[in-house]
């Protein structure tokens, strides 16, 4: 992503996770939704995201999205993340996303079905992504 290029570290987002729809929990994919600390933080274009999420003093593998859910017919942009293999109430807490990569532009799928699809690529596509980084952390 050429934002961290230009700061030397990644483009974070920091704001407390807030109640939403509940659809990603519907298809195996729960979201926190995030309300941002900074209302006129510059926010990266709509679109699937690779994270690290920080939470307290712990970090974890995330798939963001940025957008306005089109699928589900999303009045409002929202900025949601999937948590890789975390399973914890985590409504009012403050968390911190490192945007690392760019996945792929928000789209309109046909049904949630298809969504599920995709969303299980791009969760591929994360676990790959830090199993490459954890290598080149472990090959130093």
């Amino acid at each position: 992503m050429k934002a961290n290029e230009f700061l030397g570290r990644p483009y974070n987002l920091r704001g407390n996770v807030i109640e939403g729809d509940k659809i990603g929990r519907t298809i195996g994919y729960p979201t926190a939704n995030i309300k941002l600390d900074e209302p006129h933080k510059l926010v990266p274009i709509d679109g699937a995201y690779i994270v690290r999420v920080l939470i307290d003093d712990a970090s974890y593998a995330g798939m963001l999205n940025i957008g306005m859910r089109p699928t589900v017919s999303g009045e409002r942009k929202n900025i949601e993340v999937n948590i890789l293999d975390f399973d914890q109430n985590i409504y009012g807490k403050t968390i911190n996303l490192q945007l690392l990569a760019f996945l792929r532009p928000e789209k309109k799928f046909e049904d949630l079905t298809a969504l599920k699809m995709q969303l299980s690529k791009d969760r591929n596509q994360v676990v790959d992504f830090f199993s490459t980084l954890n290598k080149k952390s472990n090959d130093k």
